[in-house]
């Protein structure tokens, strides 16, 4: 069988083959050329929208390095949080610009030591820092900063710093400030009266007690019982008898000093707590406390403009500060000489076993 010889291509076969050639060689290169520029220009947009976002976030982007807890980077943004500009915060070792440290993943505790902790994030024991700082700005003033980090790896996969942001909660901590001192308030006030309540009052007893034992002083407490305070109820209501433990608590607060503890003990028994007060004063005090009220006239609109009258009656006890004393014996002490007072006639000041002012002409109710 003959086989057919392959005819020699012809000159210009031969350029269009080699042409087509170099054009498929150049289209490849074309193609790789365009793929490397798109990849550029994603990487400059990407940059590009990096620093537009770091600029005008409120945020704070860093990346801190461990070895000298300085900023690797830190965005413009700090110039808005802290005052000072990126470069300044690069020479700066954060720390010297912290004031206090609560721990959010430790139930907001307070740090004083950061050694321990910054050994843990160092060795890579803690994935996620999440902390508040209160912290100096460059003009002086101290903000709330919330910091969350992750740890930053090198090429080998050691941790060298971490990357993380900054925010300002000045206005958080502020607004969490005030929630808590009004529950606080409410804890410790009585609800009607709006003085302190029997458990501030006892507490603040037991403080006194051991205060003046340091300072070598005194104090006194004064039990004050409203008289016939059941008949006050009965004849008139109990709204107007709520008026009238309302009134008697801004006589009672007009009476006293700044430092003295006026409280409502429940019903109609109140007590007095008097800080650096002898035996002598804390009498003035208790006679002017219940001259006041014995002279103060209680109109409510629930009397209909019919005014009432109300005396009290009042307990006085002293304590030095070498004499063997707790609170519930004070007390104890305090609510015998006001037993004495009501059960010897009512409206006057009890500072011994025996009375100790005369005895006063009762209102009509």
């Amino acid at each position: 069988m003959k086989t057919r010889s392959r005819r020699p291509l012809s000159t210009s076969r031969k350029v269009r083959s080699f042409t087509r050639l170099l054009r498929q060689q150049a289209a490849k290169k074309l193609s790789r050329g365009k793929h490397a520029f798109d990849a550029l220009k994603t990487i400059n947009e990407l940059k590009s929208e990096v620093a537009l976002l770091t600029s005008y976030s409120t945020d704070v982007i860093y990346r801190l390095r461990y070895d000298s807890m300085k900023y690797d980077y830190i965005s413009p943004s700090v110039t808005k949080l802290l005052g000072f500009a990126p470069e300044e915060m690069q020479r700066i070792n954060i720390r010297s610009l912290i004031v206090e440290t609560k721990i959010v993943n430790d139930g907001m505790k307070t740090v004083d030591s950061f050694d321990k902790l910054e050994s843990t994030r160092k060795k890579g024991e803690v994935s996620k820092w999440q902390a508040d700082y209160l912290m100096k700005t460059k003009d002086g003033r101290r903000i709330w900063v919330s910091d969350i980090s992750y740890p930053w790896f090198d090429e080998s996969g050691a941790i060298v710093g971490s990357v993380g942001s900054l925010r300002d909660i000045s206005e958080r901590i502020a607004a969490e400030n005030m929630v808590k001192e009004e529950l606080k308030r409410i804890a410790n006030t009585d609800p009607l009266t709006s003085l302190a309540n029997r458990r501030v009052f006892f507490e603040k007893t037991e403080e006194e007690l051991k205060r003046i034992k340091r300072a070598r002083s005194e104090f006194s407490m004064l039990l004050l019982d409203i008289d016939h305070f059941k008949k006050i109820n009965d004849n008139h209501g109990h709204d107007v008898g709520d008026f009238v433990l309302i009134e008697i608590s801004k006589v009672i607060k007009e009476a006293l000093r700044e430092i003295d503890i006026p409280a409502r003990l429940g019903g109609e028994e109140f007590g007095l707590f008097l800080p650096e007060t002898n035996a002598q004063g804390a009498m003035h005090v208790a006679e002017r406390v219940r001259s006041a009220i014995a002279k103060h006239t209680f109109i409510s609109d629930a009397t209909l403009n019919r005014p009432i009258g109300c005396t009290v009656s009042i307990g006085v006890v002293t304590v030095r500060f070498d004499e063997d004393m707790d609170a519930a014996r004070l007390y104890k002490l305090a609510d015998t000489r006001l037993y004495i007072a009501k059960n010897s006639g009512r409206n006057q000041v009890i500072g011994s076993t025996a009375p100790v002012a005369q005895r006063h002409g009762t209102p009509v109710h």
